[in-house]
Protein backbone atom coordinates (compact mmCIF):
# COMPACT_ATOMS: atom_id res chain seq x y z
CA UNK A 1 0.00 0.00 0.00
CA UNK A 2 1.39 3.44 -0.86
CA UNK A 3 1.89 6.12 1.76
CA UNK A 4 -0.86 8.13 0.05
CA UNK A 5 -3.32 5.24 0.39
CA UNK A 6 -2.32 4.65 4.00
CA UNK A 7 -3.04 8.24 4.99
CA UNK A 8 -6.23 8.24 2.91
CA UNK A 9 -7.47 5.10 4.70
CA UNK A 10 -6.67 6.54 8.12
CA UNK A 11 -8.31 9.85 7.25
CA UNK A 12 -11.51 8.18 6.00
CA UNK A 13 -11.66 6.03 9.12
CA UNK A 14 -11.20 9.11 11.30
CA UNK A 15 -14.08 10.90 9.57
CA UNK A 16 -16.29 7.88 10.20
CA UNK A 17 -15.14 7.89 13.82
CA UNK A 18 -16.08 11.56 14.17
CA UNK A 19 -19.53 10.69 12.89
CA UNK A 20 -19.83 7.76 15.30
CA UNK A 21 -18.97 9.89 18.32
CA UNK A 22 -21.28 12.67 17.16
CA UNK A 23 -24.13 10.21 16.73
CA UNK A 24 -23.42 8.46 20.03
CA UNK A 25 -23.47 11.86 21.71
CA UNK A 26 -26.92 12.53 20.23
CA UNK A 27 -27.97 8.94 21.01
CA UNK A 28 -27.23 9.31 24.70
CA UNK A 29 -28.60 12.85 24.78
CA UNK A 30 -31.89 11.50 23.46
CA UNK A 31 -31.88 8.89 26.21
CA UNK A 32 -31.43 11.64 28.81
CA UNK A 33 -27.92 10.54 29.78
CA UNK A 34 -25.96 13.77 29.78
CA UNK A 35 -22.76 12.20 31.14
CA UNK A 36 -22.54 9.66 28.32
CA UNK A 37 -23.57 12.36 25.86
CA UNK A 38 -20.62 14.54 26.92
CA UNK A 39 -18.28 11.55 27.08
CA UNK A 40 -18.80 11.06 23.34
CA UNK A 41 -18.73 14.78 22.69
CA UNK A 42 -15.31 14.86 24.37
CA UNK A 43 -14.09 12.00 22.19
CA UNK A 44 -15.48 13.78 19.14
CA UNK A 45 -13.45 16.90 19.95
CA UNK A 46 -10.32 14.92 20.80
CA UNK A 47 -10.53 12.89 17.60
CA UNK A 48 -11.21 16.01 15.58
CA UNK A 49 -7.99 17.44 17.00
CA UNK A 50 -6.18 14.27 15.94
CA UNK A 51 -7.76 14.47 12.49
CA UNK A 52 -6.40 18.00 12.10
CA UNK A 53 -2.97 16.81 13.28
CA UNK A 54 -2.99 13.96 10.75
CA UNK A 55 -3.80 16.31 7.89
CA UNK A 56 -1.25 18.85 9.07
CA UNK A 57 1.43 16.17 9.40
CA UNK A 58 0.79 14.89 5.88
CA UNK A 59 0.77 18.40 4.43
CA UNK A 60 4.02 19.49 6.07
CA UNK A 61 5.93 16.21 5.83
CA UNK A 62 4.76 14.99 2.43
CA UNK A 63 3.72 18.31 0.88
CA UNK A 64 0.30 17.00 -0.11
CA UNK A 65 -3.32 17.10 0.89
CA UNK A 66 -4.92 13.83 1.93
CA UNK A 67 -7.48 13.01 -0.76
CA UNK A 68 -11.08 12.80 0.34
CA UNK A 69 -12.33 9.28 0.07
CA UNK A 70 -15.60 7.59 0.63
CA UNK A 71 -16.63 6.41 4.05
CA UNK A 72 -19.58 4.63 5.53
CA UNK A 73 -22.23 6.73 7.22
CA UNK A 74 -22.67 4.83 10.48
CA UNK A 75 -26.25 4.00 11.42
CA UNK A 76 -26.02 4.33 15.17
CA UNK A 77 -29.41 5.78 15.99
CA UNK A 78 -32.38 3.47 15.37
CA UNK A 79 -34.61 4.86 12.62
CA UNK A 80 -37.78 4.71 14.75
CA UNK A 81 -36.24 7.10 17.32
CA UNK A 82 -36.67 9.97 14.90
CA UNK A 83 -40.46 9.75 15.23
CA UNK A 84 -40.44 9.92 19.03
CA UNK A 85 -39.62 12.39 21.79
CA UNK A 86 -37.27 11.83 24.68
CA UNK A 87 -40.07 11.33 27.21
CA UNK A 88 -41.38 8.40 25.10
CA UNK A 89 -38.33 6.28 25.98
CA UNK A 90 -39.04 3.52 28.47
CA UNK A 91 -36.45 2.35 30.96
CA UNK A 92 -36.31 -1.04 29.25
CA UNK A 93 -35.56 0.63 25.91
CA UNK A 94 -33.00 2.85 27.64
CA UNK A 95 -31.31 -0.16 29.26
CA UNK A 96 -31.07 -2.05 25.95
CA UNK A 97 -29.86 1.06 24.14
CA UNK A 98 -27.10 1.65 26.69
CA UNK A 99 -25.89 -1.92 26.23
CA UNK A 100 -25.97 -1.57 22.43
CA UNK A 101 -24.17 1.78 22.64
CA UNK A 102 -21.41 0.33 24.82
CA UNK A 103 -20.89 -2.63 22.51
CA UNK A 104 -20.85 -0.34 19.46
CA UNK A 105 -18.24 1.92 21.05
CA UNK A 106 -15.91 -0.90 22.13
CA UNK A 107 -16.18 -2.62 18.76
CA UNK A 108 -15.40 0.62 16.89
CA UNK A 109 -12.37 1.42 19.02
CA UNK A 110 -11.01 -2.12 18.58
CA UNK A 111 -11.41 -1.82 14.80
CA UNK A 112 -9.67 1.55 14.93
CA UNK A 113 -6.76 0.20 16.94
CA UNK A 114 -6.37 -2.73 14.54
CA UNK A 115 -6.38 -0.40 11.52
CA UNK A 116 -3.84 1.97 13.04
CA UNK A 117 -1.54 -0.90 14.00
CA UNK A 118 -1.72 -2.30 10.45
CA UNK A 119 -1.04 1.12 8.93
CA UNK A 120 1.88 1.57 11.34
CA UNK A 121 3.39 -1.69 10.11
CA UNK A 122 2.78 -0.74 6.46
CA UNK A 123 4.52 2.60 6.93
CA UNK A 124 7.38 1.05 8.84
CA UNK A 125 7.89 -1.73 6.28
CA UNK A 126 7.85 0.76 3.41
CA UNK A 127 10.55 2.88 5.04
CA UNK A 128 8.35 5.72 6.32
CA UNK A 129 9.69 5.36 9.86
CA UNK A 130 9.10 8.95 10.89
CA UNK A 131 5.39 8.80 10.06
CA UNK A 132 5.02 5.42 11.75
CA UNK A 133 6.92 6.42 14.87
CA UNK A 134 5.43 9.90 14.99
CA UNK A 135 1.83 10.56 14.14
CA UNK A 136 0.61 6.95 13.81
CA UNK A 137 2.20 5.77 17.06
CA UNK A 138 0.48 8.68 18.83
CA UNK A 139 -2.87 7.68 17.30
CA UNK A 140 -2.36 4.09 18.47
CA UNK A 141 -1.62 5.29 22.01
CA UNK A 142 -4.74 7.48 22.04
CA UNK A 143 -7.05 4.75 20.75
CA UNK A 144 -5.50 2.20 23.10
CA UNK A 145 -6.36 4.44 26.07
CA UNK A 146 -9.88 5.10 24.79
CA UNK A 147 -10.43 1.39 24.16
CA UNK A 148 -9.31 0.54 27.70
CA UNK A 149 -11.67 3.20 29.10
CA UNK A 150 -14.56 2.00 26.91
CA UNK A 151 -14.02 -1.62 27.94
CA UNK A 152 -13.89 -0.61 31.61
CA UNK A 153 -17.10 1.41 31.31
CA UNK A 154 -18.78 -1.48 29.49
CA UNK A 155 -17.63 -3.99 32.12
CA UNK A 156 -18.96 -1.75 34.89
CA UNK A 157 -22.36 -1.62 33.18
CA UNK A 158 -22.35 -5.40 32.72
CA UNK A 159 -21.53 -5.92 36.42
CA UNK A 160 -24.32 -3.57 37.50
CA UNK A 161 -26.61 -5.29 34.96
CA UNK A 162 -27.40 -1.92 33.38
CA UNK A 163 -29.28 -0.78 36.48
CA UNK A 164 -30.92 2.48 35.38
CA UNK A 165 -30.79 4.02 38.86
CA UNK A 166 -27.03 3.48 39.15
CA UNK A 167 -26.49 4.75 35.61
CA UNK A 168 -28.50 7.90 36.28
CA UNK A 169 -26.54 8.53 39.48
CA UNK A 170 -23.19 8.51 37.66
CA UNK A 171 -24.24 10.97 34.93
CA UNK A 172 -23.41 14.20 36.79
CA UNK A 173 -19.86 13.12 37.62
CA UNK A 174 -19.16 11.94 34.06
CA UNK A 175 -20.69 15.13 32.65
CA UNK A 176 -18.52 17.40 34.84
CA UNK A 177 -15.36 15.42 34.11
CA UNK A 178 -15.93 15.43 30.34
CA UNK A 179 -17.00 19.06 30.20
CA UNK A 180 -13.72 19.98 31.89
CA UNK A 181 -11.76 17.85 29.41
CA UNK A 182 -13.56 19.53 26.50
CA UNK A 183 -12.52 22.95 27.80
CA UNK A 184 -8.91 21.77 27.99
CA UNK A 185 -9.04 20.69 24.34
CA UNK A 186 -10.53 24.03 23.32
CA UNK A 187 -7.60 25.85 24.96
CA UNK A 188 -5.11 24.12 22.67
Amino acid sequence: MTVDKIFEAISAHMVEGLMIHSKLSNYYGFLGLKGYEFCHRYHYYLENKNYVKLNEYYLYHYGKLIPDSSFVNPNIIPENWYSHERHDVTNETRKNAIQTGMITWVKWEQETKDLYKNMYLELHQSGHYDAALGIIRDLIRDVDEELADAKQMWLKKEIMEYDINDIVLEQDDIYKKCKKKIKEIELC
